[in-house]
Parts: C-alpha cells; sequence; structure tokens
C-alpha cells in the first residue's frame, strides 16, 4: 500500500530550537529540516514533506501567522491526507482554535504539536509527539487537534495546563478525541472524514482587548479601551460571568460600547466554566446592556473567534449571532 502523504508546516517553537552558546537560552533554529532527521523511521510508514512557514519563538505569533498557516494549508490541501502544524507550546490553543475558524468544513485532520525540550537535546519530548502527530494525520479525524503526549485535543478546546511532559494540555469542557497507544482508541465524538467543500476565510481583526475584572476593577478602563480604538472587548468576569452593577459597576461602560458598534463578550474566569449570563443579576444586568455570552469557550477559542468574527462584519447583531453560535466544536449550544 502506498505510504500517506502527510506535510509538516514548521512555525518554529522549543522542539526546533538550539541553545545559544553564548547566553545559554533556546533560540530558532536556523535549519529547520534537522527536525526530520530525528525521526527517520517515520519514514516507512509516511511520506512526509516539510515547509517553512515562520521559524519563532511562539510568544512572538500573531494573527498574521495564523493567516498564513491557513493560506498554506489551503494551497496544499489536495496534495496531503493530512497537515502538522510544529509551533511552541505557549501560544499553540490559540493557533489552533485560529485555524479552526480559518479553515472550516474540512475532509482532513490539522495536528498541532511541540515540545518543552528541543529535539537535539536528551531526552526530548518532541520526538514522540511528533511521529503521534504525523501518525494521527492519517487517521479518520476531520478537525484541528492538538497531540501532546497520547492524547488527541480537539484544538479550539484545549488550553496549555501545566509545563509537564504528561499534562501539558487538557481540555476542560470537552472530552479527548482520541488516546493513542497499543491499540490507538479514537472517540466517536470527533469528526470523521468525509468529503466536503473547505471554507476558507484566514482573515482575523487584531483590535480587541481582553480584561480580567477583580474587586475594584476601574470601569475608566473600559473607556480608556474604548477611546483607544478596540473593535471588540473581551471581559473575563466572576462565576458564571458576572460582573459588578453596584459600586465600581461597568454597566454604563458596556452600553456606551455597544451603542458605539464595540461588541463585549462576558467571559469568565474559572478553569472548567461555562458563562450564564442568566445565573445571577450580575450577568443578566450586562446581557439586558447588550452583552454577549461566551458559554463554554476557552478563552483562547473567545479571542481567535471574535478576531475572526470582525474581520468579515461589524454588525452587532451578526456579531453575536455567530459569537454564540457553534461553528467547529468550539462551544455547547
Amino acid at each position: 500500500m502506498a505510504r500517506p502523504k502527510v506535510c509538516i508546516l514548521f512555525a518554529g517553537g522549543t522542539i526546533g530550537m538550539i541553545k545559544n552558546q553564548k547566553t545559554g537560552v533556546l533560540q530558532p533554529a536556523t535549519n529547520a529540516s534537522e527536525i526530520l532527521r530525528h525521526i527517520p523511521e517515520l519514514q516507512k510508514y509516511v511520506q512526509l514533506d516539510l515547509k517553512m512557514v515562520v521559524n519563532i519563538d511562539s510568544s512572538n505569533m500573531n494573527p498574521s501567522h495564523w493567516t498564513d498557516i491557513a493560506k498554506a494549508i489551503n494551497t496544499l490541501y489536495d496534495k496531503y491526507e493530512g497537515f502538522v502544524v510544529v509551533q511552541g507550546t505557549d501560544t499553540m490553543a490559540y493557533t489552533a482554535s485560529a485555524l479552526s475558524f480559518a479553515l472550516q468544513n474540512l475532509s482532513k485532520p490539522i495536528v498541532l504539536t511541540g515540545s518543552l525540550i528541543p529535539l537535539s537535546e536528551i531526552g526530548a519530548d518532541g520526538r514522540n509527539n511528533l511521529v503521534y502527530a504525523c501518525l494521527t494525520a492519517t487517521l479518520d479525524i476531520a478537525e484541528v487537534c492538538i497531540v501532546f503526549a497520547n492524547r488527541i485535543i480537539r484544538g479550539n478546546r484545549a488550553k496549555k495546563h501545566h509545563e509537564s511532559f504528561v499534562d501539558v494540555f487538557h481540555s476542560p469542557n470537552y472530552p479527548y478525541l482520541g488516546e493513542l497507544g497499543r491499540p490507538t482508541v479514537l472517540f466517536e465524538w470527533r469528526k470523521l472524514r468525509r468529503k466536503r467543500v473547505l471554507k476558507f476565510r484566514p482573515n482575523f481583526d487584531p483590535k480587541i482587548s481582553v480584561l480580567k475584572l477583580f474587586p475594584g476593577f476601574d470601569p475608566e478602563i473600559i473607556e480608556r479601551v474604548v477611546e483607544r480604538g478596540a473593535h471588540g472587548i473581551i471581559i473575563e468576569g466572576f462565576g458564571p460571568g458576572n460582573i459588578p452593577f453596584l459600586d465600581n459597576s461597568i454597566i454604563p461602560q458596556i452600553e456606551k460600547a455597544v451603542d458605539k458598534n464595540i461588541p463585549v463578550v462576558i467571559a469568565n474566569q474559572l478553569e472548567k466554566g461555562v458563562t450564564n449570563l442568566n445565573a445571577y443579576e450580575g450577568g443578566f444586568n450586562a446581557m439586558k446592556a447588550g452583552a454577549i455570552s461566551s458559554k463554554d469557550m476557552t478563552t483562547e477559542a473567545i479571542v481567535a473567534k471574535l478576531m475572526w468574527t470582525l474581520a468579515y462584519t461589524n454588525k452587532i447583531s451578526t456579531i453575536k449571532a455567530v459569537m454564540e453560535k457553534n461553528l467547529s466544536g468550539e462551544l455547547t449550544e
């Protein structure tokens, strides 16, 4: 049987870093093709091509890089069984979420992976992660996912959880898509490979702000964000999305933002939480002021989805409808 073709899109991160001999800090290597040298036996099972998109520390990743990755996949889409995107772990969940909106209606897997230790160092976790990611790219999955250790996680449900080999990413509000091992188990709620027409909309508007509430939060902060030209605002409220509405009330600021055609999305600060603006008076007042509920989306998914939505519309009612609708498995309706 012919070996399935998989394309590795390299976007930097620890997996391809080397230690600077002068400073001792890790920095991107100049030749990403060195990655393939560490997994020669995988070529017996999969035909691998490696394409360079960008080579940066993931803390420098921004929405223009998401667009570049999405465009590369779209260009090569019909040539490969699946794709593996290699990047740093710190912003991987953001990239995975962004790709799930930029590339909808998938008929094959897009798998993100990386490492905590460079491939060139002893004990590197990236070698197994890369092998598992490439194998996952050949499986019966048709969505953006993250593969780390032996877990297959829906990309727009993932959060970086811990700086450890076993527990780097988890999925607090959605079960894993599968587990890699002997045997590999794929769970029935994953999206299956089917012949579908790809929906390619790769643009993002990065002019948003994310504000985390705390006791004593100054409402003027929201006013300054509006004055500085934000196109959208995400507010992480307390509990299931509650906000102050007595002393230090931010209700007037939400109303002013919405009146200026700036969407305000209410999220929550819980690791495993669901935003419910009908639960308490604080959330209910925010909803009456025009705020949008993030439901059970991760902050990473909310950020990517709001940026993506704003790139295609500035109509508040449309933005609300899109943000509260399940597009790629990012929320539970």
